[in-house]
């Protein structure tokens, strides 16, 4: 525990880079600064100290990760351009612009690794820094060395300059025989390129008001609740459900069409297939696969194509059903809205029983009466009808109102029943408590005064003795 005594005028963690963190105005002096060994860097001495130091970290890993996404959208983009000049014959795979443009991806995904080991190293320190630990390495579980493991593969992966082919295995559109295509190298290094796409996720998570603030995050600690990519996705998906799966219906629409075409463009020999390579027959095929469709007009022939068509079916399943819950959660009524809806229905329904009561009594008293009188049967089963009628009526509207208090009471009328009886329980107890206090008083006062009565007869009776 720390003796030193905090200035409060101090800002724990700065005022937006205007103030040195713990400069000149500390609390502390040059001497006590050195108190703690020199090999516990993630040891403070202050509260202060360890929020400036963590604040610090927590921006450096931002800024890292924006770095790295913006590395990875230009490789990206780089190698969707030079895959499409070289698609269109346009330059060669063995041309000087090829060369240079892939060298270019090579270096962007060298300086991709270069800044991500920055970002990871920033995170652990992060974690020492939260946890209080004296060796780094303690940080380094199995799960976070194979999660920066497979990280590195990913981003990794890239075409390399230079003109290389391979074969694999495809079929017809109406997959009688198996054929050979020659393909170049550079499709299965292109494709990988689009896992670096999560970065975008880890970029959504830290630049979120959620991750960010600190009463959020405090929170969430008493409350055992992580701060990671899923709560901020479900998070979005409750605030801005429409434009959450808009985006990510576009984004997967454009880059499973574009995959699919790199995957389809060639045919035997090496020679395009005009009917795969239109990327608006793609986006075709990708579109009535996602919704499901699957007209049969065009196929994928290899492999490859194939699997991005049922990774699309997959995704297109899993959007539909958050559309349906999105429009389901949307055409309910609010609380309010329910509160409003109830009240009516049950005036409604409260005015319709009184309505058929009412045709009770008179058709009864009409029964009576025709009976008295002995006129035609005729009008007296009419009556009778009538009476029936009103009577089965009398019985729907209590089993809706019964229907109708069923559906108002919800957990929320629940625990808010709940609470007020609580409420109302706790004043009844302080009341009882002033009231046993209260009564007291009066006992205390009944016995002073029993007392002085007492006294009172005794010195009159020393008096006439």
């Amino acid at each position: 525990m720390s003796k030193i005594i905090e200035d409060p005028q101090i800002p724990l963690v700065g005022m937006n880079g205007r103030n040195k963190l713990y400069s000149n105005g500390s609390a502390e002096t040059e001497s006590e600064s050195n108190a703690l060994p020199s090999n516990r860097p993630y040891k403070f001495e202050t509260v202060g100290k360890m929020l400036a130091k963590r604040k610090e970290l927590f921006h450096r890993r931002k800024r890292h990760c924006d770095v790295s996404l913006c590395l990875a959208l230009a490789g990206v983009g780089l190698m969707i351009f030079e895959t499409e000049l070289t698609a269109a014959f346009m330059i060669r795979r063995d041309s000087l612009l090829s060369y240079l443009m892939k060298t270019c991806i090579t270096a962007f995904t060298v300086a991709l690794m270069i800044f991500l080991g920055i970002y990871h190293y920033l995170d652990v320190q992060l974690f020492a820094v939260d946890n209080g630990v004296d060796d780094l390495r303690l940080a380094m579980s199995f799960r976070r060395v194979l999660k920066i493991a497979v990280e590195f593969i990913i981003c990794s992966i890239h075409p390399i300059p230079g003109d290389f082919k391979m074969e694999w295995s495809a079929t017809v559109a109406d997959g009688q025989y198996a054929r050979e295509i020659i393909i170049p190298l550079d499709v299965v290094l292109s494709l990988p390129m689009f896992l670096r796409f999560y970065l975008i996720c880890r970029a959504i998570m830290l630049h979120s008001r959620l991750y960010q603030d600190a009463l959020s995050q405090g929170l969430g600690a008493l409350n055992r609740i992580h701060f990671n990519f899923r709560f901020i996705f479900k998070s979005l998906m409750t605030l801005y459900p429409e434009y959450v799966l808009a985006i990510i219906m576009l984004f997967s629409f454009l880059t499973s069409s574009w995959a699919l075409r790199l995957c389809e463009m060639y045919g035997e020999g090496g020679l395009r297939d005009y009917i795969h390579s239109s990327f608006l027959n793609c986006m075709w095929l990708i579109a009535v696969t996602f919704l499901s469709v699957g007209y049969g007009d065009i196929v994928p022939t290899t492999y490859c194509g194939r699997g991005i068509a049922v990774m699309t079916g997959m995704m297109g399943a899993g959007c539909t059903a958050l559309v349906v819950a999105v429009l389901a959660r949307r055409l309910e009524l609010s609380r309010s809205e329910k509160y409003v809806h109830d009240f009516v229905m049950d005036v409604e329904l409260d005015k319709r029983l009184k309505h058929n009561a009412a045709d009770v009594m008179r058709a009864g008293w009409f029964v009576f009466k025709y009976r008295k009188i002995k006129t035609d049967k005729p009008k007296i089963i009419g009556h009778q009808r009538k009476l029936l009628h009103a009577v089965e009526n009398i019985r729907d509207i209590r089993a809706a109102q019964r229907r109708l208090i069923d559906n108002s009471v919800t957990l929320v009328e629940i625990g808010k029943y709940q609470n007020e009886s609580a409420k109302a329980i706790n004043r009844m107890q302080y009341r009882q408590s002033m009231l046993e206090d209260t009564v007291g008083n009066i006992q205390t006062n009944v016995e002073k005064i029993l007392n002085s009565v007492t006294q009172i007869k005794q010195s009159i009776e020393q008096r006439n003795n």
